[in-house]
């Protein structure tokens, strides 16, 4: 029995070796910015969550107002809000080093589609992208399968790890030089892109990060003028048209860009993935007590 799990070892080994053949990868980058990703994924968690209850918990909070020349560019926001807008460039960078670093990225891609999948029809039914808790279930279990997939699965709105999984996926074939596989997961990005939160944006900033995290000054100039591309488009022919609110962002590129060499918060690595959810857990008990 031992000799024959052996030999089907080696021949599953022989064929993963024929069918993907051993390449070598693309080292890490020399980090040269900020080395604390545990403290900037605790401040974009707590933005993360300031972001999501302004939209459902305190949505008539004051809002940010400008007057003057800026009143023309800089779009009016719920405070909550527009604290929250500064979470997305701080996961997006934190995700960019550990494609870097981590031991295998495989197994990275996996964790963040993986829970996007489980946690979305609890994103779904707090973040208003469905009628609150209307779901009806009839029939057999097939049939409860296919109602969910089609309640929660076939709108328009998948959650960010999805955004951040097909960031993470376009990085992992890169490193391994898998181009047809590159190619697949680009596509992909295309497809999804008015579904998955902040589109091919959010995916393009992530690898923005990557590609620059050796070059500082580089890597600041081409991530500003990435906002602006994105948040003003227009800006040279019209003037009066708003910007995006992801122009709040902005505010948190120097706490990417000091160069902290040292990591003085240390986290689990389920820190976030475990967070997640529990946040919209949260909302989704507060929005279920305003019912009541």
């Amino acid at each position: 029995m031992h000799k024959a799990l052996s030999s089907l070892k080696t021949g599953l080994s022989a064929v993963k070796a024929f069918v993907l053949p051993q390449r070598k990868i693309v080292p890490p980058k020399e980090l040269k910015l900020n080395h604390d990703t545990g403290m900037l994924k605790l401040l974009a968690c707590l933005l993360m969550l300031s972001d999501h209850m302004g939209k459902m918990i305190f949505t008539s909070a004051y809002r940010i107002r400008f007057s003057g020349a800026w009143s023309a560019l800089l779009p009016q926001i719920n405070i909550f809000r527009g604290i929250g807008r500064l979470a997305m460039p701080l996961f997006a960078y934190c995700v960019a080093v550990g494609c870097n670093y981590t031991r295998n990225i495989w197994k990275y891609v996996l964790r963040l589609f993986l829970l996007g999948i489980l946690v979305h029809p609890l994103y779904q039914e707090a973040m208003g992208h469905v009628p609150f808790m209307q779901l009806k279930l009839t029939g057999n279990v097939f049939e409860a399968i296919k109602h969910i997939y089609e309640y929660y699965y076939q709108g328009r709105n998948l959650n960010i790890l999805f955004t951040l999984g097909s960031a993470v996926l376009i990085l992992a074939c890169y490193r391994h030089r898998r181009y047809a596989g590159l190619a697949l997961a680009v596509a992909l990005t295309v497809h999804w892109h008015s579904r998955i939160d902040y589109g091919y944006e959010g995916v393009f900033l992530v690898i923005l990060f990557y590609a620059l995290l050796d070059r500082p000054f580089v890597s600041a100039f081409s991530v500003v003028l990435f906002f602006v591309n994105w948040c003003i488009p227009r800006l040279l022919v019209d003037f009066t048209v708003k910007a995006s609110t992801e122009i709040y962002a902005l505010l948190c590129l120097p706490l990417i860009y000091i160069p902290i060499k040292k990591r003085y918060v240390r986290l689990p690595k389920w820190t976030f993935y475990a967070f997640y959810p529990a946040h919209l857990l949260l909302i989704f008990v507060l929005l279920w007590m305003k019912t009541k």
